[in-house]
């Protein structure tokens, strides 16, 4: 008797377990599409922005000591990040928080002009979530809303723990992107250099 309650309360477990799982697969896959669309529509309202601004000649907002921005959506928006290898283009939403990263990447820290820009993003597949598919020498391209494509090569990819901070943020390239891993315990991350093919 006891072996048959044990057993029924094994497989209850296992099914729960089964139900939370498939409960948490559906959640994310979720988010990730509503992502997707945000990252589009912002980049729609971008593109459209951009060309309203060279038609009527008005210039482009830069608060002192920030990255030139356009306010779309309530979302202050600094650039495109583009990698052509996994079909990706990216608006770059100018301050972070978890619900701004919910429509698209955004800027963790730092700027194009000093070399320390610092971006983050979930790890959808349709924003930093294929990354890691990436080898050293790949290449990758913010366009600035000025007009200038800086172009960056992958120069290495690794793991850092969440408390790793310091290590993050002290990075010596000029562009380094993160994001979660698939098991959000730890961090992937893309350290970029200069590439020659910076051009206006």
């Amino acid at each position: 008797m006891k072996r048959k309650i044990r057993g029924s309360i094994l497989i209850l477990l296992g099914l729960l377990l089964a139900f939370s799982g498939a409960a948490l697969y559906a959640r994310y896959d979720r988010e990730a599409s509503l992502a997707k669309h945000n990252a589009e529509m912002l980049l729609q309202e971008l593109n459209y922005a951009l060309s309203q601004r060279q038609l009527n000649g008005v210039e482009t907002e830069a608060p002192e000591g920030q990255m030139p921005q356009i306010l779309l959506e309530g979302q202050a928006v600094i650039g495109v990040l583009s990698v052509e290898k996994l079909g990706l283009e990216l608006p770059i939403i100018e301050n972070w928080d978890y619900e701004k990263l919910k429509a698209s990447p955004c800027r963790y820290s730092g700027s194009l002009e000093e070399g320390t820009l610092i971006l983050l993003g979930h790890n959808y597949t349709s924003h930093f979530g294929r990354l890691k598919e990436l080898d050293a020498g790949s290449e990758i391209v913010f366009f600035d809303l000025e007009g200038k494509a800086h172009t960056f090569a992958i120069a290495k990819t690794e793991i850092l723990k969440p408390n790793q901070v310091e290590e993050l943020e002290s990075s010596p390239y000029p562009l380094t992107i993160f994001t979660c891993t698939p098991s959000g315990q730890s961090r992937f991350v893309v350290y970029c250099e200069k590439s020659e093919g910076t051009v206006n």
